[in-house]
């Protein structure tokens, strides 16, 4: 799903950015389901949820951040946002 490497620099941004502790979180899931009727089928559907969420604790703080972008600017953007939350500048 996500390359270890990435995800080690996405851990790695959140610490350098002032975080003490950061986990990263992530979901790729798909779905799929049938309405019916008496019997008989009135609606198909199906979708995929992908993202990412990113935790960083700065002392007793805790900030959170989450993203659809699984590239690696995409999760480093991510785990910024959550080490500021985290610092009290409320993400970004």
């Amino acid at each position: 799903m996500i390359d270890e490497s990435v995800v080690a620099g996405t851990l790695s941004e959140a610490l350098k950015t002032g975080g003490e502790f950061a986990e990263v979180f992530v979901e790729d899931r798909r779905s799929s389901s049938a309405l019916l009727d008496d019997g008989k089928v009135e609606e198909l559907s199906s979708g995929r949820t992908r993202g990412a969420g990113i935790r960083v604790v700065v002392g007793d703080t805790t900030g959170f951040a989450h993203t659809s972008d699984l590239s690696e600017a995409g999760l480093a953007k991510a785990a910024r946002a959550a080490a500021s939350a985290a610092r009290g500048g409320g993400g970004g």
